[in-house]
């Protein structure tokens, strides 16, 4: 497991503290993990999508037969909320390729479809570790407003983004939002159950 790993894992499991990022300023309390209390359905547009591997297609169609999806949106040059998120999504892809599991993917998009080209995200994908079911995933800079927008999440300021998960499933459009510092073992919990 690389130092970063280890740094972020011990800050999860309340061993070792991580400065507070927030949106404000860097004194901000991280917001606690919420999960919604019911499933929301999200209509997404089968908007074309390229991944860090540079294969492209429509982000609904390219998933909607592979179970469920966990979603989340970064950008790579995010030093602040981006390396909680990362991480995070690196101890699930780590847990579940220790117990062997395989249905969930693991999608991060980006905020930042300027900067975030496929090398980009190659470089991130490979600086976590990242196994074969973690796509990192950028629309056109036109598409990535409405893309944002079909989740919820506002296309402001890319330094604002919110800290949001999505666990669920393409194929029927419904999915359970997680904000906050949220627990990898909490997203494996959910993944399992939209499977």
């Amino acid at each position: 497991m690389k130092t970063s790993h280890l740094l972020v894992a011990a800050a999860l499991t309340g061993h070792f503290t991580l400065p507070a990022f927030g949106h404000d300023g860097p004194h901000e309390e991280p917001a606690p993990m919420k999960i919604g209390n019911a499933t929301e359905a999200i209509k997404l547009p089968d908007i074309s999508v390229t991944d860090q591997n540079g294969d492209s297609g429509g982000i609904v169609s390219r998933y909607a037969d592979g179970g469920p999806v966990l979603v989340s949106f970064l950008y790579t040059n995010c030093t602040e909320v981006c390396l909680m998120t990362q991480a995070t999504l690196s101890i699930v892809d780590e847990e579940l390729a220790e117990a062997g599991e395989s249905p969930l993917k693991i999608l991060s998009i980006t905020v930042d479809p300027v900067r975030d080209t496929p090398d980009a995200l190659a470089a991130a994908a490979r600086d976590m570790d990242a196994s074969d079911r973690w796509d990192w995933l950028r629309a056109s800079e036109t598409d990535t407003p409405a893309l944002l927008s079909a989740f919820g999440i506002d296309a402001g300021p890319i330094e604002t983004h919110e800290n949001v998960y999505f666990v669920g499933d393409m194929a029927s459009g419904e999915f359970t939002r997680v904000t906050g510092d949220a627990d990898p073992d909490a997203l494996i919990a959910l993944a399992r159950a939209a499977d």
